[in-house]
């Protein structure tokens, strides 16, 4: 016989499934769009800027703030399976995020 304890354990299964989707799907929707939005900027470039000082000043921004999206959605998917392979995946974004700030800032 199931319980209350149940259903509402594979309710907040089920909502944290959905968090983490969407976060998934935030972070790659800032991507995309930090994308695009630097390629308008380098079509309409009327600085003469090259290209990587472009990609530098605003695709770089996007992707920081899409992997945080992601790192949270990591998070969330380590809460629901809690194993192993998520927590050493969930570090690895983590460490990867923290060198490309370091980068990011490094090139200012």
């Amino acid at each position: 016989m199931l319980t209350f304890e149940h259903y509402f354990m594979d309710f907040f299964k089920i909502l944290l499934h959905w968090l983490a989707f969407f976060f998934t799907a935030l972070s790659i929707g800032v991507i995309c769009f930090g994308f695009f939005k630097s390629i308008k900027i380098l079509f309409t470039n009327k600085e003469n800027l090259n290209f990587n000082k472009i990609m530098r000043e605003t695709f770089d921004k996007y992707i920081l703030v899409g992997l945080q999206f992601l790192i949270i959605a990591d998070i969330v998917d380590t809460i629901i399976l809690r194993d192993f392979q998520n927590i050493i995946i969930v570090l690895l974004i983590v460490i990867i995020r923290t060198i490309m700030s370091w980068e990011i800032e490094k090139h200012k």
